[in-house]
């Protein structure tokens, strides 16, 4: 069935509810949930259904620019302001490289599965360390790292405040209304061009020649590198500052930005595809409760991993099997969320206790 569906494409978003509505009527197993959460990944760009949307007039243009200037201060001085914290970072990295699922037959694109899992401890202070604007990014992992695919940093404030510098000199403007698990969000829509940019991506490493073969390479590394019978795939770092567009989702009583999406422009380019999306909810750390970053989730479309050296499509292949891309799909949550700290508490004479109860 997954198979089927490898090709299928929504062209609207497949949103929480509906998928939850799915899952409980028709009591999916564990694999098809993931199938279909899958699916919801690649749609979360998407509008939803207009049968989801509210049926709430927009707002004027003096309560639409205070929403903005709302979630304005809320990026620059309310979000800058969590404790240092600790969070586990769980990333799931799919992707829809060719796949031998019978012996002795050539791999076929079979749509996304699981590659690998990898988890770790972050701090928040990592994270938001003092940066510029001009240092956000995401960077694309050869298969071969223990986190592949599309990587991003900043979800902890450093993308959104990127956004709002970028859309000084861009177009920021409210879409429409959308429900949320916390109620009602305002749905801005912003275009960053080109020229206003300070979003990069980098990738290592696009093929520049091939040696010794008729055989393109589709991929490289760094200087260069021994395929066989004297071929030799040169690589080329990729990088690039390209405009960008996407959504932001504003709390209306709060200015608090629930979630966000972003997407490279991305033409004329061997890479097709890169973008982003964050969603923030509250976390309870020590006593009090604070708006964090929930999930991320990442896609990244670009030349196909088994075309790199050391993991090159067989010799005998068909040409027109070789996949000329790959998709990328990186899913990743943050739990367990706990202050990085110490408390000390001082004594005065009249309460030092009892030697007895030390």
């Amino acid at each position: 069935m997954a198979r089927k569906f490898g090709d299928f494409a929504l062209t609207e978003r497949l949103t929480d509810a509906s998928r939850n509505r799915i899952c409980a009527s028709l009591h999916l197993g564990p694999k098809t949930t993931q199938a279909l959460q899958l699916i919801a990944d690649q749609s979360a760009l998407l509008d939803p259904p207009a049968s989801e949307l509210p049926a709430a007039p927009p707002p004027d243009a003096v309560t639409a620019q205070h929403l903005l200037e709302a979630a304005g201060t809320y990026v620059a001085k309310t979000l800058p302001r969590l404790p240092d914290v600790l969070a586990t970072r769980t990333t799931y990295t799919f992707d829809d490289a060719p796949q031998v699922l019978k012996g002795n037959e050539w791999p076929v694109r079979s749509g996304l599965h699981l590659v690998s899992n990898f988890t770790r401890e972050i701090t928040y202070r990592d994270d938001h360390l003092p940066q510029t604007p001009q240092s956000a990014k995401a960077v694309a992992v050869p298969a071969k790292s223990q986190e592949q695919g599309l990587q991003s940093w900043g979800e902890f404030g450093q993308i959104l405040a990127l956004i709002f510098f970028d859309t000084e000199k861009g177009d920021l403007t409210f879409h429409h209304w959308e429900h949320a698990a916390g109620g009602l969000v305002a749905v801005y829509r912003y275009k960053v061009p080109k020229s206003a940019s300070h979003y990069t991506v980098d990738y290592c490493c696009l093929a520049d020649e091939t040696i010794g073969s008729s055989r393109r390479g589709s991929g490289g590394r760094r200087g260069g590198s021994p395929v066989g019978d004297g071929e030799t795939v040169l690589g080329t770092p990729f990088h690039k500052v390209p405009g960008y567009h996407g959504s932001l989702f504003i709390d209306p009583e709060s200015g608090v930005v629930r979630r966000i999406t972003l997407e490279a422009d991305m033409e004329d380019s061997r890479i097709s595809r890169v973008a982003t999306v964050i969603e923030y909810g509250p976390v309870v750390i020590g006593d009090r409760k604070f708006i964090c970053p929930l999930r991320s989730m990442n896609l990244f479309e670009g030349p196909p991993e088994s075309g790199q050296p050391g993991n090159e499509f067989p010799s005998d292949m068909p040409r027109a099997l070789q996949p000329t891309a790959t998709l990328y799909l990186n899913e990743t949550s943050f739990t367990n969320y706990h202050r990085m700290g110490s408390e000390i508490r001082i004594l005065t004479e009249s309460e030092t206790p009892p030697a007895s109860h030390p």
